[in-house]
């Protein structure tokens, strides 16, 4: 078993380095416009990848998971109208206790697992990229300069941007371009409806 899992993380070793080796070799034309574009490029990129992710994988299970708790949801909604509301309260508490608490764990991890493939996990394989590849030492070698920026408030006062902040920001500019975009297209398609 030791053997296995050292090959498995030798393998998984062996595939992030060449990674690394791949994205440094397609960003370096574009390194002349500076850290800052290109890791704003990583995080726009980084964050397509994860809306697309999110969008096409589905596994069946949480399909099934869903369905289920949606049924036990449907049934439970059913006991609730009956005449008698203290009859509807205790039936509802039984469906509970029997079902629906346990399909609706089971459907939240599901989400939540698919929620860290999907999203987090392509987000933090970036985050690491970014913080080892433009670190303040790499950054004074290939740029001159060892933060992305470097924002002066007067005489006294200076802020400098680390490439993990400047990502952070990236990042959230762009889901807030995607839920800007999303929302438009409603709002537009309503406009055109109406």
């Amino acid at each position: 078993m030791d053997d296995f899992m050292d090959n498995a993380w030798e393998s998984i070793a062996y595939f992030l380095n060449n990674m690394l080796v791949f994205l440094d070799t397609l960003l370096s034309p574009l390194e002349i416009f500076g850290p800052g574009p290109v890791i704003f490029l990583l995080a726009f990129l980084i964050v397509c990848i994860t809306r697309i992710l999110a969008k096409f994988y589905v596994t069946q299970r949480y399909i099934e998971l869903k369905k289920e708790f949606q049924h036990w949801y449907s049934i439970r909604e059913e006991a609730m109208k009956h005449p008698d509301k203290e009859k509807a309260e205790a039936l509802a508490k039984n469906i509970d206790q029997a079902q629906l608490n346990k399909a609706y764990y089971d459907f939240f991890f599901e989400g939540l697992l698919k929620h860290f493939i999907t999203n987090l996990l392509p987000i933090l394989i970036m985050a690491s990229y970014v913080t080892k590849v433009y670190t303040p030492e790499t950054l004074f070698k290939r740029f001159g300069t060892k933060w992305i920026y470097s924002i002066s408030f007067g005489v006294s006062s200076q802020v400098n941007v680390s490439s993990f902040f400047w990502f952070i920001i990236c990042l959230f500019l762009s889901f807030m371009f995607f839920i800007i975009i999303r929302n438009s297209r409603k709002i537009f398609s309503s406009f055109i409806k109406s």
